[in-house]
Parts: structure tokens; sequence; C-alpha cells
């Protein structure tokens, strides 16, 4: 794994942001998190990637599921973040990938809170399969690097353009003087 500074201090700051409830801290940071994986293309990058931004989803519904058993599931998903930042710390990336693995076939969860674990981390890989696309890299590439199908990538990529993106709307003149000037300085 590379960055490991950095992928550590994203995962303490997910935790604290979970902790909160600030969701959009959460989708920040699995974004953080993209643009160091379209660079390096690591996927244990894309796996923090995807479990922060599945937590924020989880966050999000939690009040489509029993307490009981979200709360069970919500503490094991913070210890894991504990668990995959020592990994990291001591650098033995196989314990963060079988720590993962593990998450998401969590045993005593209800039905229903297991079947919509699977579709929350199914569907935070095919969107963060579409933001590495963003960054540049193909879509072969970037399926291969999150283990789905370029099916599935080619599907959701093709729900949006370019303009459904901020970065592809354009600024009016004054804005774009002043990021001019702004950056000469």
């Amino acid at each position: 794994m590379q960055e490991h500074e950095h992928v550590v201090n994203v995962l303490e700051e997910a935790k604290q942001a979970a902790e909160r409830g600030d969701i959009i801290r959460l989708k920040q940071l699995s974004d953080q998190t993209i643009h160091s994986t379209a660079i390096y293309q690591d996927s244990d990058n894309i796996l923090v990637a995807i479990i922060v931004y599945s937590l924020s989803k989880l966050l999000e519904r939690r009040q489509n599921y029993s307490p009981k058993d979200f709360e069970k599931y919500f503490k094991y998903y913070l210890d894991t973040i504990d668990y995959s930042r020592n990994c990291i710390n001591q650098n033995n990336c196989p314990l963060f990938r079988d720590r993962i693995k593990e998450m998401l076939s969590y045993r005593g969860l209800s039905s229903d809170l297991k079947k919509s674990v699977g579709e929350v981390f199914e569907k935070a890989k095919i969107n963060k399969a579409s933001k590495i696309y963003e960054h540049g890299i193909s879509m072969g590439s970037t399926a291969k690097l999150l283990g789905i199908s370029l099916w599935d990538l080619t599907s959701y990529v093709g729900q949006g353009t370019i303009n459904d993106m901020k970065e592809g709307e354009t600024l009016n003149i004054r804005a774009r003087v002043k990021k001019a000037l702004d950056f000469f300085e």
C-alpha cells in the first residue's frame, strides 16, 4: 500500500466523522482517497475509499435497520477501521485485506441488514470505479482494479454526462479572471 500515512489519517478522520454522524465528511474523505487511487492504482487505497463511502451510505439509511442490528454492525465497522489502521501502521496489508473481507461477510446480522450491506458495498464499488474513470484511468483498468465487470461500470458511467459534474461547469468571466490572478499570487 502506498501513502500509508494518508490512508491512516483518512481512516482516523472517517471514524471520527462516523461517530459524529457526519455523512458529508465521510463522502469527502472517500473522494480524497479516490484521487490517490487514480495516481497509484493501488487496490488497497480503493478498499479504503469503498469502506469509507459505504459507511456514509449505511449511516444515511440507518433508520431502515433494526437499531440493535445496526449498532452491533456499526461498532464492528468502527473496530475494523481501528484494526485496519493498526495493520497499515505495521505494514501488514494482507491482514488489512482479510479483515475487510471478513467485514463484508459478517455473520450474526439479520438477513435484511446483511443483504443491504452487500448491496451498499457493491454499489460503492461501482460508484468509486466511475470516479476513478473520471480521473482518466481506462474503463478496463478501473474494472480490473475493483474486481467489477466492465458491463456494470459502463452502465453506471453512461448514466451521467460531463455537465452533470461540477468540474464540467463553466465559470463566468469574472470568476475565471479571479482564479487566474489567484494562481499567479
